[in-house]
């Protein structure tokens, strides 16, 4: 008979950390939030000064959003 092979094989790091979970799920609200927030920056009813204001802030969170597991979460060990 053959050898019986998984389909999932057991991770040798251990379990995901709380640390870890909650700064993904942060990440990806801010990435998401901030292309939303970014859209939002282009409506003509609004004043330049708002819309140029909207655009920078959903832009500032889709950064941070994509900063915290790629500059964060290595620098602490997670």
């Amino acid at each position: 008979m053959a050898k019986q092979e998984t389909l999932f094989e057991e991770s040798s790091q251990g379990a995901v950390s709380a640390v870890t979970a909650i700064s993904f799920i942060l990440s990806v609200v801010l990435v998401v939030g901030g292309c939303i927030l970014m859209s939002f920056g282009f409506n003509v009813t609004l004043g330049q000064v708002v819309e140029l204001w909207t655009f920078v802030g959903g832009l500032a969170a889709t950064v941070v959003g994509f900063m915290l597991p790629f500059t964060l979460l290595p620098a602490i060990g997670k």
